[in-house]
């Protein structure tokens, strides 16, 4: 079995940060597509938003478990991250959100030895893994009307952009003291949210 890895947790403060990782903007600052954000708070119409095409490709700012150019970017072409993932607040067409609505189905029960390095915390530990619920909810980005919602089931355990035959990751994260075990619920994999996305996004 592998090791444990040593559970470390850091907090930053940063000016201009809130609870719950959203940032505060002044209505003077520029606007950027992070500001497209707010419409997963309080659907609303944004006057900086292109509207809607009556066909696709129509670009789309997603809120939640995104994150193409910074971890996946060799999943889409450069035309393509135009359109999934947009630089620029103007060509907007839609904004989706994806949040976590419920847990899914248990789907296997992990176990680890402990660190034989001399990191403390005890026995074996085991992680128990099931899946998510997620939602997707797809507005127009200039009026703010609300398209269409769909759901489905994250499964996604471990770093690797495709579904793994073994779903254990290689390592778990434990604290030092306190139990040694936890309940862990999947992600989504960004094939799933573009799936969501697509008939939106091309059609």
């Amino acid at each position: 079995m592998r090791p444990l890895i040593k559970w470390v947790i850091c907090l930053a403060v940063a000016s201009g940060v809130g609870a719950g990782g959203y940032v505060l903007l002044k209505d003077d600052e520029p606007f950027t597509v992070y500001r497209y954000q707010a419409m997963c708070e309080k659907p609303q119409g944004f006057d900086q938003a292109a509207p809607r095409a009556a066909s696709g490709p129509r670009p789309v700012f997603v809120y939640g478990f995104w994150n193409v150019r910074d971890k996946s970017p060799e999943l889409f072409d450069p035309a393509a991250l135009d359109v999934w993932d947009p630089t620029d607040p103007a060509k907007v067409q839609l904004v989706a959100c994806v949040d976590k609505v419920g847990r899914g189905d248990f789907v296997k029960s992990c176990t680890y030895e402990p660190d034989p390095f001399g990191v403390p915390g005890g026995g074996d530990f085991r992680s128990d893994l099931y899946k998510a619920t997620y939602r997707v909810t797809v507005y127009e980005a200039r009026t703010g009307r609300r398209l269409a919602s769909s759901e489905f089931a994250g499964d996604k355990f471990r770093p690797e952009e495709t579904p793994q035959a073994e779903p254990c990751p290689r390592a778990a994260l434990t604290h030092d003291k306190g139990p040694q075990f936890e309940q862990r619920e999947a992600d989504p994999y960004i094939q799933q949210i573009r799936d969501a996305l697509q008939p939106h996004v091309t059609g």
